[in-house]
């Protein structure tokens, strides 16, 4: 998405004095705070992609469940294995334990499993550590919440200062009113996302209980067929 904003330089040709080559921190320039401050519009737009990151991380040992459960049932079948010797491995890996793989299995198939394994390791992980993980999003995502009224707040000062100037061309308010609609638009969505995503934090620790069910019922159900 294309930055909204554009930092104007006013600056003259005169020679400053020396000493005095400092820009005064207190300046009550909107462009001269944005300039010190770097692009707010850019520190919005990534806000989004935050809140999703937390999202994804205590989802991450529940979505991955679905993978090994499916892994489980076609990696012995494309490599013709025993769906008990791989369930064996995964159990074994699950509650921490080592792993020595038959000399038999290589090429892509001992690829695969190896990368199977890894998953099942970091889901072990994951789920155990989901309550926390999830705590932990809760408080992050009410963090972003306040670093995006910040930031929302930051902006509209500057542009309705800019759009108060009584010499302003009509070209120049239609491009500042058209900022400020994106930056309120921005503001809408970045709040309905942290909702949507507060609601899913509080849902994980009983999505995680029956992802772990699931893989449970997986690991038993592939190690009767061995």
């Amino acid at each position: 998405m294309k930055r909204l904003l554009t930092l104007f330089v006013l600056g003259s040709l005169t020679v400053t004095p020396m000493g005095c080559s400092k820009k005064d921190k207190g300046t009550d320039n909107p462009d001269e705070a944005a300039q010190e401050d770097g692009d707010p519009m850019a520190e919005l737009q990534t806000i989004p992609d935050e809140i999703q990151a937390e999202i994804d991380l205590v989802l991450q040992p529940i979505n991955d469940v679905d993978v090994v459960v499916d892994q489980l049932t076609s990696i012995p079948t494309r490599y013709g294995m025993s769906a008990g010797d791989l369930t064996t491995m995964a159990s074994a890996k699950f509650d921490g334990g080592t792993i020595e793989m038959n000399a038999d299995i290589d090429g892509d198939a001992k690829a695969e499993i190896e990368t199977m394994l890894a998953t099942v390791e970091g889901i072990a992980i994951g789920l155990k550590e989901t309550p926390a993980r999830a705590k932990t999003a809760t408080a992050h995502l009410a963090e972003l919440g306040v670093k995006a009224t910040g930031i929302v707040t930051k902006l509209t000062t500057s542009i309705n200062a800019k759009l108060a100037n009584p010499l302003l061309k009509a070209e120049k308010k239609a491009e500042l009113q058209a900022e400020l609609a994106q930056v309120m638009k921005f503001d809408a969505d970045i709040k309905a996302s942290i909702g949507d995503a507060k609601q899913t934090v509080m849902g994980v620790p009983n999505m995680g209980a029956e992802a772990l069910g699931k893989l449970t019922a997986a690991l038993a159900g592939g190690a009767s067929t061995g």
